[in-house]
């Protein structure tokens, strides 16, 4: 029933958030507009974006719990949620007016509502969270805690004592630890596990509990489960078991067998799909807005040789999947036959074979290159969902059966277009350097990281510093 009670306020909340954004819009739109003495024109059309806002804000939100009043989050966080949200949502605003034909909106505008929409939803969560907080730490909207413990366990134990903004009160902690009963046995109950706790349970007010000990036996752990489980309690497991370098564990049922999932790859399938309908959506605006300056690419690379127009070249995918690369070609037609007497020229140490002043690479090449525009037929390869705007370059065959097993979790997501190494000076950067750069983008992935990187890329293709 309190579950079902802060489900239902977190999404009024996330509403009145939606609501705020809406009037955001307005305010900024309409007072720009009175401001300079235009009259705002065709209701019809605000009506149209706020049809469309209403859904992506919405989503969005829910997506990144931004309706939970959490007891236990960071303002950075906190801000760094909004900012994603809001720019990711002002992006998917943008393109859809454009493709529908609206044109209320003025970049400088969408700059403002962008600027004011974060200003407003961070402050209107930072004052709940403060008035929360107060209420908390005087004993309103608080939760009544049991803590199962053992030695292993008293950082925990200080962490909840000390942050009475959390709203956790401790109603008792059952140990037969002595460094537990010493430490806090002047402050708090100390339980015995003798003691049965089912009982306990049944004649205490306790909201949750949290089983934090290091080493116990299976039996144990079962029996705690299945006693809160008939009452209705809410059981936290934490455990030194459940910890491996680099694995995030998740409960997951196949045919209502359980299984507990580990995985280094990112897990957040919501999040995925929005990745996706982002990958799909830019690179169809990219493809339509550039597709005169390929036509000029085309023609360029056609009366310098004749040659073919694009390159095309087997690369690794996700998993291992083979697929077909495309670029505008930027070398000699053999090229890849020279590559085997250029081997002693190689400046990048591994498995990977780059010249910074390729021999191979034609006049019209060294142009495309440095602006990044070979890039661009790659945006194929993302609409067929071979690749992703942002993510670890697709290697080719010969260099996947050179890499060490470990590296092999690079080829663990989509290949993208566009990667930290690829922004942060790939040529002045070690094979070992860049592989590890792809591990922290896969072990710390987000919307909010994706949207940096191509941040990131466009001030390296504005600065023509492609290499």
């Amino acid at each position: 029933m309190i579950k079902e009670r802060e489900s239902l306020l977190e999404r009024i909340n996330v509403f009145f958030q939606v609501i705020m954004t809406i009037m955001v819009l307005f305010a900024t739109v309409w007072g720009i507009k009175l401001f300079s003495g235009q009259l705002p024109v065709n209701l019809k059309d605000y009506i149209t974006v706020v049809l469309i806002i209403a859904p992506i804000w919405y989503t969005l939100l829910e997506l990144f719990e931004l309706g939970a009043m959490a007891r236990i989050q960071r303002y950075r966080q906190l801000a760094q949620k909004y900012l994603t949200v809001v720019l990711i949502g002002s992006i998917l605003l943008f393109v859809i007016i454009r493709i529908i034909g609206i044109n209320i909106l003025t970049n400088i505008e969408l700059a403002i509502f962008v600027v004011v929409n974060l200003a407003v939803l961070f402050t209107q969560k930072s004052i709940g969270r403060t008035i929360f907080k107060y209420f908390r730490s005087r004993g309103y909207n608080t939760r009544m805690i049991f803590i199962i413990a053992d030695e292993t366990s008293t950082n925990f134990i200080d962490q909840i004592i000390e942050s009475n903004y959390w709203g956790y009160l401790i109603g008792g902690i059952i140990s037969d630890s002595d460094e537990i009963i010493k430490k806090y046995g002047d402050r708090y109950t100390i339980i015995s596990e003798k003691e049965d706790f089912a009982s306990l349970i049944d004649n205490k007010v306790i909201d949750e509990v949290f089983f934090c000990k290091k080493h116990f036996r299976t039996r144990e752990l079962n029996s705690y489960v299945r006693k809160t489980r008939e009452v209705g309690v809410i059981f936290h497991l934490q455990s030194e078991v459940l910890r491996f370098d680099g694995l995030n564990p998740q409960m997951s049922i196949l045919n209502h067998q359980f299984f507990l999932s580990f995985r280094n790859t990112p897990e957040n399938y919501l999040a995925l799909m929005v990745k996706r309908g982002i990958d799909y959506l830019f690179a169809i605006l990219t493809l339509t807005l550039t597709t005169p300056i390929m036509a000029i690419i085309t023609l360029l690379i056609k009366i310098e040789d004749g040659g073919p127009i694009f390159f095309s070249q087997t690369r690794v995918g996700k998993n291992g999947r083979h697929f077909k690369v495309l670029k505008f070609r930027t070398m000699v037609e053999n090229a890849e036959e020279l590559r085997n007497d250029l081997m002693d020229l190689n400046e990048v140490d591994g498995p990977v074979f780059k010249i910074k002043n390729d021999p191979r690479i034609t006049k019209i090449g060294k142009f495309l290159r440095k602006t990044s525009l070979d890039e661009f037929p790659q945006f194929l390869n993302v609409l067929m969902g071979d690749m992703s705007i942002v993510g670890p370059r697709p290697p080719i065959p010969a260099e996947v059966k050179q890499y060490k097993r470990s590296l092999n979790r690079r080829l663990s997501i989509n290949p993208g277009i566009t990667c930290i190494w690829q922004v942060s000076g790939r040529n002045n950067i070690s094979f070992d350097r860049w592989m590890e750069m792809d591990m922290e983008y896969i072990d710390n992935w987000s919307l909010k990281l994706d949207f940096i990187i191509m941040l990131k890329t466009f001030k390296v293709i504005f600065a023509s510093n492609g290499q």
